[in-house]
């Protein structure tokens, strides 16, 4: 039984919405295999914090990262009052500044999805290059104190190695699992649909970069090809009204899991799709593409970012090209729907989910890590 110290902003013992639940999955995580836990809060919106940001504002410029600086760090750290060498692991989700500013003679346990030089000009837009370096030497003081530094995805260690010169055996990748309780995804059997009729969904909170207008046109495009496809659009807060009007569009807006009949109809909405589709622009992992794999539900993406370790081409779906059309993926989804690919697909997406994708699996990956350390 090992005594974990969790760092994190909110609390992950009742917050299941930060990071997209990744505060409360890995906390939850962590516990279920028999590990103690306890959560430190710091302070990271006092006054002094405030004023300082906003001085990091005129220095490094509008667009740059706070947190991404050794002075948000180092207000943080001094924030925290426990004794962190009582514990006997440090696990840090995120927040690269706390972890480059750590002093503790205990191990460090860092957990992310992106690295700085892979966020410039894909998720990160207008920073200064005072601000970028400043980014780089935060996070390779993060990398480098971090005893293990865990990713989320290939893409992101793979980056990191290259960038900080870390030691390959200290760096592991561990995907996101889902955002969904485990008992939602017990007894849910493979996607068969014996009907001609089918059911795709579009989940996401930010249209112009999930590739929503994409999804749209490749539902119209299959459509004219005689095939009877509905698409639901769920997670836009505020959808053009001439999209949510469509014919084929079944609209229902942010659902929120904390509520519990928003939860409900989010859960009874992925036990009645067959496919997801997700044209993303940029992502650097996609927790949504392991809540479908879950329900046993395959995926037509984007090849970009982290996806390939969430899905894997003719295993549990595809990842096109960046440059795809709505075309094109009317292609490809009259190909799948030709070959009789869903039901294999879909077996194929459990498996996916259950062997590495779940937080459950995650729990197993770090316990062996944690035994080892």
């Amino acid at each position: 039984m090992i005594k974990i110290v969790y760092i994190s902003p909110t609390d992950p013992y009742s917050n299941k919405n930060s990071w997209s639940g990744t505060y409360y999955s890995t906390r939850e995580a962590l516990e279920k295999t028999g590990n103690i836990v306890e959560w430190i809060k710091y302070k990271d919106e006092s006054f002094f914090i405030k004023v300082v940001r906003k001085f990091y504002k005129l220095f490094y410029g509008k667009n740059g990262s706070f947190t991404h600086t050794r002075i948000s760090g180092w207000l943080k750290a001094k924030s925290i009052r426990q004794n962190l060498d009582d514990f006997d692991v440090i696990f840090v989700p995120g927040q690269v500044d706390i972890v480059a500013n750590l002093k503790t003679n205990k191990p460090i346990i860092y957990y992310t999805d992106g690295v700085v030089s892979l966020m410039i000009g894909y998720y990160w837009f207008g920073f200064s290059n005072r601000a970028i370096k400043e980014a780089k030497k935060v996070e390779s003081l993060a990398t480098n104190n971090a005893s293990v530094n865990i990713f989320a995805s290939d893409w992101a260690r793979n980056a990191a190695v290259r960038d900080y010169s870390l030691n390959e055996d200290k760096t592991f990748v561990m995907p996101f699992g889902a955002n969904i309780s485990s008992n939602e995804l017990e007894n849910i059997g493979n996607k068969k649909n014996n009907s001609n009729k089918l059911n795709v969904v579009f989940s996401g909170v930010d249209w112009k970069r999930k590739g929503g207008q994409i999804a749209v046109d490749a539902i119209k495009a299959i459509r004219k090809k005689g095939y009877d496809v509905e698409l639901t659009i769920c997670g836009i807060k505020d959808l053009d009204n001439k999209i949510q009007n469509l014919p084929f569009v079944n609209y229902l807006g942010f659902l929120d899991k904390e509520k519990e009949n928003q939860y409900r109809k989010y859960i009874n909405t992925w036990k009645e799709v067959d496919l997801l589709i997700l044209p993303t622009r940029a992502e650097r992992a996609g927790i949504v593409f392991n809540e479908a794999s879950g329900f046993g539900v395959p995926t037509l993406t984007t090849d970009t970012g982290g996806i390939s370790n969430y899905v894997k081409n003719g295993v549990n779906g595809y990842r096109l090209p960046l440059s795809a059309t709505g075309q094109e993926f009317a292609d490809k989804l009259e190909e799948i729907i030709q070959n009789d690919e869903l039901p294999s697909l879909s077996a194929n997406a459990k498996k996916v989910y259950e062997e590495s994708n779940s937080w459950d699996a995650w729990g197993k990956s770090i316990d062996v890590l944690l035994a080892n350390l």
